[in-house]
């Protein structure tokens, strides 16, 4: 054999070992899951939040969190998580935005193909990320998934489902007037609305194609105006009716300004809904009727108890007539409510039927 034919040998074995073009691109995994997280003030549970996610994600997922200029702990908190799962990303806004504004500006520093918008006190169930990852492959718009009510300590209470329990796992598209008729008839809470932010996952393509409506900036509920819009615009939702969520309760930071008030949050926020994403009648008193199952009329007397102002009550019973509650229904539940004999009963036969179950 002479030199020639060995070095050729010697070069297509050369030639055979190099990588190819793409092979250090393949160790690079793609982000497809970015888990937002807008924060202010949570340093108390946050922890157990980074704790639910980091034990469970991979090199496909990120965390991202927004903060609006925290005054506690929250910062210091999250940089112990930070040198455990360098793919997480925190940014101080400097000021308090609301969480419209912050939910917005978190979501613009992701990366991944979809965005797991995350309340900074609630946690994922083990396997939560593992499931959603699957689901993924199908492309769908929107992913919402119920959750597990828990008690301020996560205690779990109560499953609940945003739709009826007649449905499982199911693809709706709400570019159909028939389909999104059918889909708020089945609703039996307002987290079918988008209310619950940590049930949602949406492709953050679809999500930035839809710009800000300053209308609905400052009333808590610009988000939900996207996914309507975007799911109205033809991106398809998938329910999964499987809990991948616990929700931490008697946490709410909107109570600070009174129950009466923060009742309303929820009432102008889905009028404004309402008004201006349906222009069909059936459609949006379909939308309404969702408030009256999800708080039924006799709620109130409980309600009526904790708010002391009558013009207060009188203004709130107005925007609930303009719901279709029943102006009889409203009264007896009013009178019921300054009843202190009744509510000390009330209380008292709740406390025995807990107890029984």
């Amino acid at each position: 054999m002479d030199l020639d034919t060995i070095r050729q040998k010697l070069l297509r074995k050369v030639v055979l070992k190099e990588p190819h073009p793409n092979h250090f691109m393949t160790k690079i995994r793609k982000t497809r899951l970015s888990i937002c997280i807008p924060t202010y003030n949570f340093g108390e549970f946050i922890g157990q939040t980074l704790q639910s996610i980091i034990e469970q994600a991979g090199d496909e997922v990120e965390i991202v969190i927004g903060d609006g200029a925290s005054t506690d702990n929250t910062k210091d908190i999250v940089s112990r998580y930070q040198a455990d799962f360098p793919s997480l990303t925190y940014r101080n806004f400097g000021r308090k935005g609301g969480v419209d504004l912050d939910i917005a500006k978190t979501v613009e520093l992701a990366r991944g193909d979809y965005c797991w918008l995350m309340s900074a006190d609630d946690v994922l169930k083990p396997g939560a990320i593992s499931r959603i990852l699957s689901e993924l492959q199908f492309g769908h718009a929107i992913y919402l998934c119920n959750r597990t009510d828990c008690d301020r300590n996560l205690v779990e209470m109560a499953h609940r489902c945003w739709l009826s329990k007649k449905y499982d796992d199911s693809v709706f598209d709400f570019s159909d007037n028939a389909v999104l008729l059918e889909y708020l008839k089945s609703a039996q809470s307002l987290g079918a609305l988008f209310s619950y932010l940590s049930s949602i996952i949406v492709r953050r393509e679809d999500w930035e194609s839809m710009s800000n409506n300053e209308i609905f900036m400052g009333g808590n509920y610009a988000h939900a105006y996207k996914l309507f819009s975007i799911a109205k615009n033809g991106g398809k939702l998938k329910y999964i009716k499987e809990s991948l969520v616990s929700a931490r309760f008697y946490n709410d930071s909107f109570m600070s300004n009174g129950v009466a008030r923060r009742f309303s949050i929820d009432l102008d926020g889905y009028q404004l809904l309402a008004d201006h994403l349906f222009s069909d009648e059936a459609v949006q008193d379909a939308f309404k009727a969702v408030i009256r199952r999800e708080h039924k009329w006799y709620y109130f007397a409980g309600l009526a108890n904790k708010v002391t102002n009558r013009d207060e009550w009188d203004e709130l019973e107005r925007k609930l007539r303009s719901y279709g509650y029943h102006p009889a229904k409203l009264y007896i539940a009013r009178k019921f409510g300054t009843s202190n004999r009744f509510m000390a009963f009330a209380r008292y036969f709740r406390r025995t039927l807990l107890g029984w179950l």
